[in-house]
């Protein structure tokens, strides 16, 4: 890409097909769980969370392999992070409080802590060193990813024990249709994803900001337009349970790409790149998911009650973590 403004059409561009098949991904994963009966919290956590995380997915791998550009990844996935529960407290202020974080069960709080747990395993061995011994992958990459699925496999366990049997959906309808437009959509988030993730590193060189900052901003806006959008729709359609899943289940899996991305790193493992900025995106990250677990619990025992006030600080800290990551990464 030979300018900036050259940069900026690609990206705008690319952002367009990837929010396009990420809608589409939102979409037809939603009727996937029509047709397979899973609960509501489970299908906004796999289907759905996963789904609409494609872009990440597809954007990181680019960022490491194609573009040698592992702040833009590391950035992307705290970003995301940050940027979905922004998101989640945002809707929570319009929707009602009580309507996103109460009325949750053991699976949601499981779901939260398999998130929370992620980030922090993330944290401790970008800080303290990862290594890799097994091949293309590293300690903490399998770590997470090992995490990842006990935890998952957790939430199902909790939301299947808590419906009662005549709770359980019933499948519904023909899922090929579904399958077929996923697919498509999964094809173009590739494409489009990784145009995206060239385009960016590129306006990241002519314009002289950190790639980490273009990451935690203008990359992670767009890739987690999905997952707002899933957001703010099943909020208004009174689905509470894929919105809270959605979230924090595309924050899980968020994390986990550092596993998946940690194969296409060459130079070591993926988490020993990180630099000041990233670290205090992944602070942020926590910070913000550790808030909304609390705003959870606040519905769950009188002790925590208070802590539902937080909710209107969400956006508060989003905001002002925003200013310290370009701050750190202009340093």
């Amino acid at each position: 890409m030979e300018s900036l403004g050259t940069a900026i059409i690609i990206f705008l561009i690319s952002a367009t097909f990837v929010i396009m098949a990420g809608v589409g991904l939102a979409r037809f994963g939603d009727a996937l769980a029509e047709a397979t009966g899973w609960g509501k919290l489970w299908v906004g956590t796999l289907l759905v969370g996963i789904a609409t995380s494609l872009p990440e997915v597809t954007v990181n791998v680019s960022a490491v392999w194609l573009e040698h550009n592992p702040s833009l990844a590391l950035g992307n996935v705290f970003g995301a992070n940050m940027l979905n529960v922004f998101v989640l407290g945002s809707a929570a202020l319009v929707f009602g409080v009580s309507n996103l974080f109460g009325k949750q069960g053991r699976d949601t709080e499981l779901l939260m802590l398999t998130g929370l747990v992620l980030v922090i395993l993330a944290l401790a061995f970008g800080a303290f060193g990862d290594i890799k011994v097994f091949g293309p992958t590293s300690v903490g990459g399998l770590l997470i990813g090992a995490a990842y699925l006990y935890g998952m496999r957790k939430v199902y366990t909790a939301g299947r024990t808590q419906m009662e049997l005549e709770d359980v959906p019933s499948p519904t309808g023909s899922a090929r249709n579904a399958w077929i437009g996923f697919g498509i959509s999964v094809v173009v988030v590739i494409i489009a994803g990784r145009y995206l993730a060239a385009s960016a590193d590129a306006i990241a060189e002519a314009s002289g900001i950190s790639a980490t900052f273009i990451g935690v901003l203008l990359v992670s806006i767009v890739t987690t337009l999905p997952e707002g959008s899933v957001t703010v729709a099943a909020s208004l359609r009174k689905s509470y349970g894929i919105a809270m899943g959605n979230v924090y289940g595309s924050n899980a899996f968020n994390i986990t790409i550092i596993f998946i991305a940690d194969f296409f790193h060459t130079k070591g493992p993926l988490l020993r790149e990180m630099q000041s900025a990233h670290f205090a995106a992944a602070l942020a990250a926590l910070a913000l998911m550790t808030m909304g677990y609390f705003v959870f619990k606040s519905f769950q025992s009188r002790t925590f009650a208070p802590m539902r006030y937080l909710t209107p600080a969400i956006p508060v800290i989003y905001v002002g973590a925003l200013y310290v990551v370009f701050v750190l990464g202009q340093a």
